[in-house]
């Protein structure tokens, strides 16, 4: 059995609960399909625990808020600065930091102050994450596939951020793909693609489903 979770975005009690829920038995794969960090009250809590508590066959990959937070740790660029400030990365900050380094936030350089707390154990898990997982019947990404090409050449710009262009497109998909990235609110397992974004950083519920059988696994943030 496979199992896909959704989107976390610092919510880390729903994500221990909704793993408990699982029925997971030592052969079973358990897939992530990013945005582990960003928005919710508690990111670095969460890829503590994902480290700690992580299996053999339990598969990371890469959301578009994990690479916004790495385009931003290597550059010096103030776009990366500000797409990942304000797409939910101040509240990363607050994982990491102190209240009292928070207060000097302002004025001086944010590097300075996370990179000395900043776990090297967690830009290694960032920097490992996965764009796709395959199997023959399925095709796990963050955020979708680009219709227009093939499976194994797909562009990251389209794994981590596509959305309409995937979403709305009616030509059939090679594979069943599970992604996440865009909130819903239920959801639909009748197509060739399952979204398990439930919005729970927005006070939904955190996904998960279970392969081939199409389960549904569901707890409140």
């Amino acid at each position: 059995m496979i199992y896909a979770i959704g989107d976390i975005h610092g919510c880390l009690k729903p994500l221990k609960s909704l793993i408990n829920k699982l029925p997971l038995k030592s052969q079973d794969e358990l897939v992530f399909v990013g945005d582990y960090i960003d928005r919710g009250p508690e990111s670095k809590e969460v890829v503590d625990f994902l480290l700690s508590d992580r299996k053999p066959n339990w598969r990371f990959l890469k959301g578009n808020h994990e690479q916004m937070f790495l385009d931003w740790l290597k550059t010096s660029d103030s776009t990366a600065a500000s797409n990942w400030l304000l797409n939910g990365g101040y509240e990363t900050l607050k994982s990491y930091l102190s209240i009292d380094a928070l207060d000097e936030i302002h004025g001086q350089d944010i590097k300075a102050l996370l990179k000395p707390v900043l776990p090297e154990e967690h830009i290694r898990f960032f920097e490992s994450l996965s764009l796709t997982y395959e199997t023959s019947d399925y095709f796990f990404c963050h955020a979708g596939v680009n219709l227009d090409k093939p499976l194994n050449a797909q562009e990251p710009e389209d794994l981590l951020w596509i959305r309409r262009k995937f979403l709305e497109d009616p030509r059939p998909t090679p594979k069943l793909v599970i992604h996440g990235h865009t909130p819903i609110e239920k959801v639909d397992l009748s197509r060739d693609r399952i979204n398990l974004d439930t919005g729970c950083v927005y006070g939904r519920v955190l996904t998960a489903v279970s392969l081939p059988n199409k389960k549904v696994y569901q707890v409140k943030k």
